[in-house]
């Protein structure tokens, strides 16, 4: 049984990409690594590898930018509220490690930050807030001049805060107040964090939130407009490497993949230096690790034709053609994320037992899979 389950799983997770798949989901780059940060400190609180946290502490160590733009997210009575900051040291750095899954304002938050900035400036962005930056520094020499590095996270699609809110009073009944929160931390899949009033530190596997979230529940609305999985318009692409071969691998590594000439020099000098461990590798190992995803967030022409069925017009970007699973799986992504638009099917779906919630995952990835 256990072989059946190994075969079925490298059938999933394995795909002959062509080449013109390659440069239609990946977009233009130069070389890809899987690497992981070679201080055990700095890989302790990241998501994946550190290899993030690590580039931009070494760049602002060796005086290569002045600061770095993150996003971190704070508790503020009782609430997981997220904050782009300016990060000047390494210790601001490591604050802000962790993903975090919750919805941010990126043009009203993140570039007053980014113009004000004294010197160069990094910035840490997801794939449609780094593409807003791309076509502002198009017509903003001054500001382009500024930007030394830009770095997006791979993103499948972000939530509403009202599911880390629902998540958190679920996990802290009876303990009181939120006092600190995790989203995710740790290998492989993770986990999340959470602390509360009364002392109490909760420790729950990551899917106590993602099962949530890969079903679209409380998912932003404007990601059903988006194709730019892997970060189009940036100098390095960062994101999980989630392939059966890295799953047997004790140090989780973080893909980075080098889209110009600058993005490639950082990488390659932080091996040189030892600041990151690893090598270079075939982006197809990445691609193999989001197989699901990756197809499935590209294809707005699904969305574009479910949406009909609910008078909802998502304008067709990419002209795919969209087979039957395909519009069965946008359809279920469009029902889900309009149910929790309101209060009471957020609450509905809240109180879903999590058995239902893992059957209806299992029924949709099945369907991605095909």
């Amino acid at each position: 049984m256990r072989e059946m389950l190994n075969r079925l799983r490298r059938r999933i997770w394995t795909r002959a990409w062509t080449d013109e798949q390659v440069r239609k989901y990946v977009g233009e780059y130069r070389s890809v690594y899987f690497t992981y940060a070679a201080d055990e400190e700095t890989r302790t609180r990241a998501a994946s590898g550190g290899s993030v946290s690590a580039l931009l502490v070494s760049l602002l160590e060796k005086g290569e930018i002045d600061s770095a733009v993150v996003l971190e997210t704070r508790v503020e009575r009782g609430r997981v509220v997220p904050r782009f900051v300016s990060a000047r040291t390494r210790q601001e750095v490591l604050q802000a490690q962790g993903s975090k899954y919750t919805a941010v304002n990126f043009p009203m938050d993140a570039f007053p930050l980014i113009q004000s900035a004294v010197g160069r400036v990094a910035v840490v962005a997801l794939p449609c807030d780094a593409g807003i930056l791309h076509r502002y520094r198009l017509r903003n020499p001054d500001l382009d001049a500024k930007v030394a590095l830009v770095i997006a996270l791979l993103c499948g699609h972000n939530s509403e805060p009202a599911l880390t809110e629902g998540v958190c009073a679920h996990l802290g009944q009876g303990h009181g107040e939120l006092q600190e929160f995790a989203h995710r931390r740790g290998h492989w899949r993770g986990f999340l964090q959470a602390g509360f009033a009364d002392g109490t530190q909760v420790t729950q596997p990551f899917s106590r939130f993602s099962d949530y979230q890969n079903l679209y529940f409380f998912a932003q609305r404007k990601c059903h407009y988006c194709h730019d999985h892997m970060g189009y318009f940036c100098d390095i692409s960062a994101g999980d490497i989630w392939s059966d071969r890295m799953r047997r691998n004790p140090v989780k590594h973080t893909a980075l993949i080098a889209r110009t000439p600058r993005g490639e020099q950082v990488i390659d000098e932080a091996l040189a230096r030892a600041v990151l461990l690893g090598q270079r590798e075939e982006v197809r190992e990445v691609m193999d690790g989001q197989a699901r995803t990756l197809p499935f967030h590209f294809n707005v022409s699904a969305r574009s034709l479910a949406g009909r069925a609910f008078r909802e017009r998502i304008p067709d970007t990419v002209a795919e053609r969209v087979r039957w699973n395909e519009y069965m799986v946008a359809w279920f992504v469009l029902f889900n994320e309009r149910l929790t638009r309101s209060p009471r099917g957020r609450r509905l779906v809240l109180r879903l037992p999590r058995s239902l919630l893992k059957a209806y995952l299992i029924l949709l990835k099945g369907l991605e899979s095909l």
